[in-house]
């Protein structure tokens, strides 16, 4: 999604085996010994902000969710953070490489995103009301097959359903909603970012749980391209928060974290 200052993407990368570990070590690592380092990398590269999740999809594995906003478009700022040959750059990489196996300072390797929806709240009640907000990024795989079902839905409900799209968000209120398509070699997955005003699994159950028209609409149509059932709280995705990163405010990790806030 484009602004007129930054670029706001979410995305996935999977996790090897055996590496959960590594992972959560190496942010760690990134913010307690090198976060000075990579605070720079990520401010000289234009990044904003940066937060990033952990997920367990059942039959798919462990993925890394990351929300981003940049200066530039998410290739550039990817190539720019992971490509630079600077040292940090190369850290960044080795890491990456050692806990996905996906060498990302090749292009080729990007993730491919495709734009479903992106909307935010603008009223100005929302501020009046001081509600507190709560990032959260999830994944839901698709059916194989059912990547360009999610297309054609999402961009006829643009077109026909916006109005009431909106006010089932208000309703639960959601002030924002990005959502993008995402193509890998495990599958195609919608990769998700929300600002709620509270805990995801709450969120979700509430909204494909509720009687209103747009609930069961969307409660239906996700188990059609997804297979999910997400009224049933078993299914609701599980994600653990793994650090904040924002340019004024630099790493803050989950552990360090134990109410965040927007």
């Amino acid at each position: 999604m484009h602004t007129d200052k930054t670029v706001d993407s979410c995305f996935i990368l999977p996790i090897l085996p055996h590496k959960l570990g590594n992972v959560r070590d190496f942010w760690d690592d990134a913010s307690e010994k090198y976060g000075s380092d990579i605070d720079s990398h990520f401010k000289l590269n234009g990044v904003h902000r940066v937060i990033a999740f952990l997920q367990d999809i059942p039959e798919k594995g462990d993925f890394l969710l990351m929300f981003m906003q940049s200066r530039n478009s998410l290739e550039r700022t990817l190539h720019d953070l992971f490509a630079s040959g600077l040292e940090c750059s190369r850290y960044l990489t080795g890491q990456f490489m050692d806990f996905s196996g996906i060498d990302m300072s090749r292009k080729e390797n990007f993730p491919r995103l495709e734009l479903l929806d992106d909307w935010k709240e603008t009223r100005e009640y929302i501020e009046e009301r001081g509600m507190l907000t709560m990032p959260w990024c999830f994944a839901l795989p698709l059916k194989e097959g059912k990547a360009n079902d999610a297309l054609k839905f999402a961009n006829e409900a643009k077109k026909s359903m916006a109005s009431d799209i909106e006010g089932m968000l208000r309703h639960h209120d959601v002030v924002r909603r990005l959502a993008y398509l995402q193509r890998t070699p495990q599958g195609d997955f919608v990769v998700v970012h929300l600002l709620a005003s509270g805990p995801l699994d709450e969120l979700i159950l509430a909204m494909t749980s509720c009687s209103d028209k747009m609930c069961g609409l969307a409660r239906n149509k996700i188990m059609e391209l997804t297979g999910i059932d997400l009224s049933d709280q078993k299914n609701v995705p599980k994600v653990e928060l793994l650090f904040k990163w924002d340019e004024s405010h630099g790493f803050e990790t989950a552990d360090q974290i134990i109410a965040y806030t927007e």
